[in-house]
C-alpha cells in the first residue's frame, strides 16, 4: 500500500495548511468538506466551526494523517473519527485522481446521542439474562477488533485506521482505545470498540454472535461506567431509526452539537482508569 502522504494532491494540501492564513484553521475542497492536517488545532477549528453561520451545518472533515497522536487529539477534541478510500468520488475534488489508500474521516454532527446515567435504563429481561455472561475490559482488544470487521467489513475501519487504533490501545495518549467483551462459559460472544475520553466513553462498533448478547454487552458496559463515575457514554448520532429505537431503549437522549460540547470539554478533564 502506497503512503497516503505521497500522493501529489495531499502535498499540496499540506503546503497550503503550512501557509500563515491557514495555519490554525483549515481549507475545504469542491464540495464543501474540511481539510485538516496536523499543523491544526482541533479546539480552534470546532471553535470556528460552532461560530460561523455560514459552516454551522458542518458535520464532516478530512484528515491527512492516521498518526496516533494526531488521531487520538482530534478524539479528544470531540471529532468521532471514521476512515474511507482515497478518491475522486469520496474527495469531491475537481480533477479525477487514481483510487488509492485512505484518509480519517473527522465528524461532529449536529445532533449527538448520549446517555447520562440518572436517565439508565436495563430491561428486566436483559437484567436477567445478563446474569449468565461475564464483562471483561480491555481484556482482548484485538480479536474484538477483529470480530467487529469479519462482521460489518473493513467500509469504515480501514486498515490504516485499524492499526493507529491499535496503537490507541496499547499506549497512553489523552483519548485511549479500549474494548467492551461478553463472556459466556469462557467464550467471546459479543464486545465493541470505543474512545475513553477522560470520564466519556464514547461507542464506536461492536458484534455480537448470539441473540441478545450485544444487548447485555451494552447493558454490562453501561453499569461499569455508572460505577466507575464517567459522565456519560456518547453513542454518536441517530443515523437510522433503528439506531434511534436501539439507543432509546437504554434511556439516551439527543441534545445539540453545542450543549455537547460544552459537556465534553467539561467531562474530557476528568482522568479516567486507564490514564
Amino acid at each position: 500500500m502506497r503512503e497516503t502522504k505521497n500522493h501529489p494532491l495531499v502535498q499540496k494540501l499540506r503546503y497550503l495548511l503550512q501557509l500563515p492564513r491557514f495555519r490554525d484553521t483549515f481549507i475545504h475542497n469542491s464540495n464543501g468538506d474540511f481539510i485538516v492536517s496536523e499543523n491544526c488545532d482541533p479546539d480552534a477549528i470546532i471553535d470556528r466551526l460552532l461560530s460561523a453561520c455560514k459552516y454551522n451545518e458542518f458535520e464532516r472533515a478530512i484528515g491527512l494523517s492516521f498518526s496516533e497522536e494526531f488521531i487520538s487529539e482530534l478524539m479528544y477534541a470531540g471529532f468521532y473519527i471514521t476512515s474511507d478510500f482515497f478518491n475522486c468520488e469520496t474527495l469531491s475534488f475537481d480533477f479525477d485522481p487514481d483510487k488509492l489508500d485512505y484518509f480519517p474521516i473527522l465528524s461532529i454532527w449536529t445532533i449527538q446521542t448520549v446517555l447520562f446515567f440518572e436517565n439508565m435504563h436495563i430491561s428486566k429481561s436483559i437484567a436477567r439474562i445478563a446474569k449468565r455472561y461475564e464483562l471483561k475490559v480491555n481484556h482482548d482488544f484485538k480479536t474484538t477488533l477483529d470480530k467487529i470487521i469479519e462482521h460489518h467489513g473493513d467500509i469504515w475501519i480501514t486498515p490504516p485506521l485499524k492499526e493507529t487504533l491499535m496503537r490507541l490501545n496499547e499506549k497512553n495518549y489523552r483519548a485511549k482505545a479500549i474494548s467492551f467483551e461478553a463472556y459466556k462459559n469462557g467464550e467471546l460472544v459479543a464486545g465493541e470498540i470505543g474512545i475513553a475520553t477522560g470520564r466519556i466513553y464514547t461507542s464506536y462498533s461492536g458484534f455480537h454472535d448470539e441473540p441478545s448478547a450485544g444487548s447485555v454487552q451494552i447493558a454490562l458496559m453501561l453499569q461499569y461506567l455508572k460505577e466507575n463515575k464517567y459522565e456519560f457514554c456518547n453513542f454518536g448520532t441517530d443515523d437510522s431509526e433503528a439506531n434511534n429505537l436501539y439507543k432509546r431503549k437504554f434511556g439516551c437522549t439527543c441534545i445539540e452539537r453545542e450543549d455537547f460540547m460544552e459537556l465534553w470539554r467539561w467531562g474530557r478533564k476528568k482522568p479516567n482508569e486507564f490514564y
